[in-house]
């Protein structure tokens, strides 16, 4: 068998700045495992993606995160849709199959046959990886740990013996070509009611509009939900992805100060949104405002003084006329 873990026990060891450990599932133990090779002052980042499903069928932890909060100079990033595996110490890097889980580096009895190569970090195809990777990526705080935790226990409830596996969504309506084109950096929601999208992804889309289909059957494309979710679930599974999304997390940062209308309206038209085809920041507000209060509904809030519509996320602890005035 070969000595995965070995190799990347000493790939950390060797580190002397910065460490990159990049995979999709990554598990407390190993995780740990291997920090334990790691000096203190070198900067660690993961990156990892937090899929509920894969937190309920035990392949990834949620607990890494207070884990690497007590760890300095270290920080935790999503990527939904990363499945590369890849670990950088300084210079030096190894690319393979290996998750950070005990069966893919051989710390298991029933171990994978996996295969990380040693690659150098100067090559243009990693570089460009790395870019890639980080041009998207989303920090994990506690309130994006805690909501997942909402998500996973919601999902748990809902399903207690499902076997947690996301099928492709059926698409029973035709997407426009211009829905299938747009890039998750550039993706806001096209479905003006978004209380809407449940009855479409539930099957009843009989209950909507034919625009109304089209839209929430767009934005269920560019979602990627399990399916059969109960609809607190599936709301809660929402609000999670919605953080994650390139347009939102500019938005959600914006308004930790309280903002009205036309300042959210003109950050929108600086943002690769503004690119997709017929935008209209107007309209592309309030479709995102009525999203954010609909899927997230305790970050966020709407107040009203003076006949003038300010958004704002909401403070723990703080009420409305502390936040605003």
């Amino acid at each position: 068998m070969i000595e995965i873990g070995h190799q990347l026990q000493q790939l950390c060891r060797s580190a002397k700045k910065e460490l990159w450990l990049v995979a999709p599932f990554i598990k407390l133990g190993t995780l740990t495992q291997l920090l334990q090779e790691v000096d203190a002052h070198i900067c660690i980042n993961c990156v990892t993606r937090w899929r509920p499903e894969d937190v309920l069928a035990g392949v990834s932890d949620l607990t890494i995160w207070p884990s690497l909060c007590d760890r300095p100079n270290t920080s935790l990033w999503l990527r939904q849709n990363l499945h590369a595996k890849y670990y950088r110490a300084d210079s030096q890097c190894l690319v393979g199959s290996a998750n950070l889980t005990q069966t893919a580096l051989g710390w298991s009895p029933s171990s994978n046959l996996e295969l990380l190569i040693p690659v150098f970090a100067n090559d243009p195809v990693l570089q460009a990886f790395e870019q890639e990777l980080n041009r998207n990526k989303t920090q994990v705080d506690d309130e994006l740990y805690e909501q997942m935790q909402v998500v996973v226990e919601q999902l748990q409830q809902s399903r207690p013996d499902a076997n947690w596996i996301a099928p492709d969504l059926p698409r029973t309506l035709a997407i426009p070509e211009q829905a299938l084109a747009i890039k998750p950096e550039t993706w806001v929601p096209t479905l003006r009611n978004p209380e809407a999208l449940y009855l479409a992804y539930s099957g009843q889309q009989e209950r909507l509009t034919s625009a109304s289909r089209e839209a929430a059957q767009s934005d269920l494309l560019h979602l990627s939900i399990p399916l059969s979710l109960t609809k607190p679930a599936f709301t809660a599974y929402v609000g999670f992805l919605l953080l994650q999304m390139p347009i939102v997390q500019s938005v959600d940062q914006f308004v930790e100060t309280p903002q009205r209308f036309g300042a959210v309206t003109d950050l929108l038209e600086s943002l690769p949104c503004a690119d997709i085809p017929e935008f209209n920041s107007d309209r592309v507000w309030q479709t995102l405002m009525r999203w954010l209060r609909h899927f997230l509904p305790d970050r966020y809030a709407l107040a009203v003084p003076n006949y003038s519509e300010v958004f704002y996320r909401v403070k723990k602890n703080s009420t409305s006329e502390n936040v605003i005035g």
